[in-house]
């Protein structure tokens, strides 16, 4: 009997250590996967994004704010144009520090994939900003000229639609995580077939 039971608690003992140390492992590789998740689903930044970087389509502007004025129109259409020009020339000039940015963002992802270290992509997004923080404020610059010159042209309603229009495009600019963009998409794709569900219903 003293041998049965020295055997049974023996085998409770390997027991009880082997499953103490399958789910010690088990918990290791689960909280690598939710730090490689976390990683992965960082946004991809975009350098000419992070300095504020676009450009207007006229067409669009003054049916988004709904000029109908000729010569109220030759104006915004004028100013976008300086606009664009300026941004364009903006871009050719500091190529070089947008791709530096770009290469250093990539090179900093990877070896927060590699190091499983979220904290080298939190700075690495503070120093491309620091990079990109003269271009940025050359790019303000502009919008706060092209704002000085549509305020003056358009009334205060017209104005308002600019302004909304505006933000709208500044926050098309921030990073989306893969897993908004396929919710974006899913999204988009659900509208879609109901559209064309509702069509074949009429």
């Amino acid at each position: 009997m003293k041998k049965i039971s020295r055997l049974l608690i023996f085998v409770y003992i390997i027991v009880n250590v082997t499953t103490l140390f399958a789910q010690q492992k088990g918990n290791k590789q689960n909280s690598s996967h939710q730090m490689q998740g976390s990683q992965m689903a960082q946004p991809q930044m975009n350098p000419e994004n992070m300095a504020g970087i676009f450009m207007y389509d006229a067409a669009e502007v003054l049916k988004k704010i709904k000029v109908k004025e000729i010569t109220k129109k030759q104006a915004i259409t004028k100013a976008i144009t300086k606009y664009n020009n300026k941004i364009n020339e903006l871009k050719a000039f500091n190529y070089a520090t947008f791709s530096n940015v770009k290469t250093f963002l990539a090179k900093k992802r990877n070896e927060a994939m590699l190091n499983q270290d979220n904290v080298t992509l939190k700075e690495s997004k503070i120093q491309a900003n620091e990079m990109l923080q003269p271009i940025r404020e050359k790019v303000q610059e502009q919008q706060a000229l092209i704002n000085s010159i549509f305020k003056n042209e358009l009334t205060p309603k017209e104005y308002n639609f600019w302004l909304k229009y505006q933000e709208k495009k500044h926050n098309e600019l921030q990073p989306k995580t893969p897993e908004n963009a396929q919710m974006q998409g899913s999204g988009q794709s659900s509208r879609g077939k109901g559209q064309k569900q509702g069509m074949r219903a009429n």
